[in-house]
Protein backbone atom coordinates (compact mmCIF):
# COMPACT_ATOMS: atom_id res chain seq x y z
CA UNK A 1 0.00 0.00 0.00
CA UNK A 2 3.22 2.07 0.74
CA UNK A 3 4.50 1.41 -2.26
CA UNK A 4 1.48 2.66 -4.33
CA UNK A 5 1.09 5.81 -2.37
CA UNK A 6 4.76 6.33 -3.30
CA UNK A 7 4.03 6.23 -7.13
CA UNK A 8 1.03 8.36 -6.94
CA UNK A 9 3.54 10.96 -5.27
CA UNK A 10 5.89 10.76 -7.73
CA UNK A 11 3.95 10.63 -10.44
CA UNK A 12 2.47 13.68 -9.00
CA UNK A 13 5.72 15.34 -8.31
CA UNK A 14 6.99 14.85 -11.70
CA UNK A 15 3.47 16.54 -13.17
CA UNK A 16 3.79 19.36 -11.09
CA UNK A 17 8.28 19.74 -12.08
CA UNK A 18 7.16 19.96 -15.38
CA UNK A 19 4.76 22.72 -15.24
CA UNK A 20 6.57 24.71 -12.86
CA UNK A 21 9.67 24.58 -15.23
CA UNK A 22 7.31 25.41 -18.35
CA UNK A 23 5.65 28.26 -16.31
CA UNK A 24 9.23 29.49 -15.24
CA UNK A 25 10.74 29.80 -18.43
CA UNK A 26 7.93 30.99 -20.06
CA UNK A 27 7.65 33.74 -17.54
CA UNK A 28 11.55 34.73 -17.76
CA UNK A 29 11.25 34.84 -21.46
CA UNK A 30 8.26 37.19 -21.18
CA UNK A 31 10.04 39.22 -18.55
CA UNK A 32 13.44 39.46 -20.91
CA UNK A 33 11.87 41.00 -23.72
CA UNK A 34 9.84 43.61 -21.74
CA UNK A 35 12.94 45.17 -20.27
CA UNK A 36 15.15 44.64 -23.52
CA UNK A 37 12.60 47.03 -24.90
CA UNK A 38 12.59 48.90 -21.92
CA UNK A 39 16.62 49.65 -22.62
CA UNK A 40 15.49 50.80 -26.20
CA UNK A 41 13.42 53.36 -25.03
CA UNK A 42 15.79 54.51 -22.39
CA UNK A 43 17.67 55.90 -25.55
CA UNK A 44 14.76 58.10 -27.28
CA UNK A 45 15.30 61.69 -27.47
CA UNK A 46 19.15 61.65 -27.54
CA UNK A 47 19.38 62.79 -31.06
CA UNK A 48 17.94 66.17 -30.12
CA UNK A 49 22.05 67.16 -29.79
CA UNK A 50 23.00 66.19 -33.04
CA UNK A 51 24.42 69.14 -35.56
CA UNK A 52 24.67 66.53 -38.44
CA UNK A 53 28.38 66.17 -38.71
CA UNK A 54 29.41 62.98 -37.86
CA UNK A 55 32.96 62.22 -36.03
CA UNK A 56 34.92 60.15 -38.83
CA UNK A 57 33.03 61.60 -41.75
CA UNK A 58 36.29 61.94 -43.88
CA UNK A 59 37.61 58.46 -43.44
CA UNK A 60 36.13 55.41 -45.52
CA UNK A 61 34.31 52.94 -44.05
CA UNK A 62 36.21 49.32 -43.44
CA UNK A 63 33.74 48.12 -41.32
CA UNK A 64 31.62 44.57 -42.79
CA UNK A 65 27.68 44.78 -41.95
CA UNK A 66 26.31 41.53 -41.04
CA UNK A 67 22.43 41.88 -42.54
CA UNK A 68 20.14 41.87 -39.21
CA UNK A 69 17.54 39.12 -39.32
CA UNK A 70 13.52 39.24 -38.77
CA UNK A 71 12.08 39.29 -35.20
CA UNK A 72 12.14 35.93 -33.49
CA UNK A 73 9.55 36.26 -30.79
CA UNK A 74 6.74 34.46 -32.24
CA UNK A 75 9.16 31.16 -33.21
CA UNK A 76 10.59 31.62 -29.76
CA UNK A 77 7.46 31.42 -28.18
CA UNK A 78 6.04 28.81 -30.53
CA UNK A 79 9.34 26.75 -29.43
CA UNK A 80 8.91 27.43 -25.69
CA UNK A 81 5.50 26.00 -25.69
CA UNK A 82 6.63 23.10 -28.03
CA UNK A 83 9.33 22.38 -25.59
CA UNK A 84 6.79 22.93 -22.14
CA UNK A 85 4.73 20.23 -24.24
CA UNK A 86 7.36 17.97 -24.84
CA UNK A 87 8.14 17.87 -21.63
CA UNK A 88 4.48 17.33 -20.02
CA UNK A 89 4.73 14.84 -22.36
CA UNK A 90 7.20 13.09 -21.39
CA UNK A 91 6.38 13.36 -17.76
CA UNK A 92 3.31 11.82 -18.36
CA UNK A 93 5.08 8.45 -20.24
CA UNK A 94 7.59 8.19 -16.55
CA UNK A 95 4.68 8.39 -14.44
CA UNK A 96 2.48 5.81 -16.79
CA UNK A 97 5.94 3.66 -16.44
CA UNK A 98 6.04 4.14 -12.74
CA UNK A 99 2.53 3.34 -12.60
CA UNK A 100 3.05 0.48 -14.05
CA UNK A 101 5.96 -0.52 -12.43
CA UNK A 102 4.32 -0.27 -9.60
CA UNK A 103 1.29 -2.50 -10.48
CA UNK A 104 3.84 -5.30 -11.00
CA UNK A 105 5.31 -5.15 -7.87
CA UNK A 106 2.18 -5.06 -5.92
CA UNK A 107 0.72 -7.98 -8.03
CA UNK A 108 3.85 -10.00 -6.75
CA UNK A 109 3.95 -8.99 -3.76
CA UNK A 110 0.08 -10.16 -3.71
CA UNK A 111 0.93 -13.45 -5.24
CA UNK A 112 4.03 -13.84 -2.21
CA UNK A 113 1.33 -13.29 0.54
CA UNK A 114 -1.12 -15.54 -0.88
CA UNK A 115 1.42 -17.87 -1.55
CA UNK A 116 2.50 -18.12 2.51
CA UNK A 117 -1.52 -17.97 3.68
CA UNK A 118 -2.32 -21.07 1.47
CA UNK A 119 0.92 -22.71 2.74
CA UNK A 120 -0.15 -21.77 6.47
CA UNK A 121 -3.92 -22.71 5.58
CA UNK A 122 -2.65 -26.40 4.47
CA UNK A 123 -0.44 -26.44 7.60
CA UNK A 124 -3.09 -25.67 9.76
CA UNK A 125 -5.39 -28.42 7.86
CA UNK A 126 -2.78 -31.03 8.15
CA UNK A 127 -2.51 -30.33 12.26
CA UNK A 128 -6.12 -30.64 12.20
CA UNK A 129 -6.64 -33.83 10.63
CA UNK A 130 -3.99 -35.25 12.51
CA UNK A 131 -5.48 -34.49 15.69
CA UNK A 132 -8.66 -35.49 14.50
CA UNK A 133 -7.02 -39.33 13.36
CA UNK A 134 -5.31 -38.76 16.63
CA UNK A 135 -8.83 -38.84 18.48
CA UNK A 136 -10.22 -41.18 16.31
CA UNK A 137 -7.96 -44.34 17.12
CA UNK A 138 -7.56 -43.01 20.95
CA UNK A 139 -10.99 -44.53 21.78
Amino acid sequence: MAKKNLGKFLALTAISTAIAAGVSYFLKYRSFHAELDEDFHDFEGDDDTFDGALPHEGEAATRNYVPLGEKKEESSLKEAAESVKDAAAEAVKTVSEKAEDAAVLAAEEASEHIAETAEQVKKAAADTATTIVDDISGE
